[in-house]
């Protein structure tokens, strides 16, 4: 549904600038809610260049996209950045300005905004987190691995083989993901093992029901003009 919405959105001509951006989310009945996108530390922020040959190599592994994920960062000066292990082809942790990575990327964009705030002492956690991974490799050997036939990064193997370490020498941005939220205190360490979850893992609930702390994935889009979008799709804004 998403990428098609997307192409929608597109073909509207809305503007994109600097003002506030927004998610939209799909109803029961098939209308579209829209409302303004505030950014919050702890959001995972899901995304998807639909690359063929990278979306094969995740099926693979026995997964789909989204490809790649990242999570919301609040720097000291208040400003927000994404955390992610491999942003544009270049292997390594990088923390991004989070408006900028919006804009600038060329695919589609899903947002899980966080549903309890956090505090003060857990946002610092989280941002102590991002920086001390800053500039660690990604984990290109590990994503490898998962190629083979007999592969363990699975969600059958959970129990058995899951873990989290908050404290690797390389990072797969899935993994980042998690062991950032399991630091500031989002979720429990037990429940959620780091090695066993793919971007798509933070996105559906399909293995791993992250509901209970993440709302359900919106689509980020920037700022639109018009009040419908596509053929017979309202789009209701609050």
């Amino acid at each position: 549904m998403f990428p098609s919405l997307l192409a929608a959105l597109s073909l509207t001509g809305i503007a994109v600038d600097a003002g506030p951006s927004y998610l939209f989310l799909m109803n029961p009945d098939k209308t579209l809610t829209s409302k303004r996108y505030v950014p919050q530390a702890g959001d995972i922020v899901l995304f998807d260049d639909h690359d063929a040959e990278q979306a094969r190599r995740y099926r693979r592994c026995g997964t789909d996209g989204p490809l790649h994920a990242g999570i919301v960062i609040r720097r000291e000066d208040g400003s927000f950045a994404t955390l992610e292990a491999g942003v544009k082809g270049v292997l390594k942790v990088f923390l991004v300005d989070l408006h900028t990575r919006l804009r600038e990327y060329d695919g589609t964009v899903l947002v899980r905004r966080l549903r309890t705030p956090l505090n003060g002492d857990q946002s610092k956690q989280l941002a102590d987190f991002a920086a001390a991974q800053e500039g660690k490799p990604y984990a290109i050997g590990r994503l490898a691995m998962q190629t083979i036939p007999v592969r363990l990064k699975s969600a059958q193997y959970a129990r058995t083989f899951g873990k989290t370490s908050l404290d690797r020498d390389r990072w797969f941005c899935s993994e980042l993901v998690v062991a950032a939220a399991v630091s500031a205190g989002i979720w429990d360490i037990d429940r959620f093992p780091a090695n066993m979850m793919y971007p798509r893992d933070l996105c559906y609930d399909e293995n791993f029901d992250l509901s209970p702390f993440h709302e359900s994935p919106a689509l980020w889009y920037p700022r639109p003009q018009l009040d419908r979008i596509g053929d017979g799709v309202r789009v209701g804004t609050r």
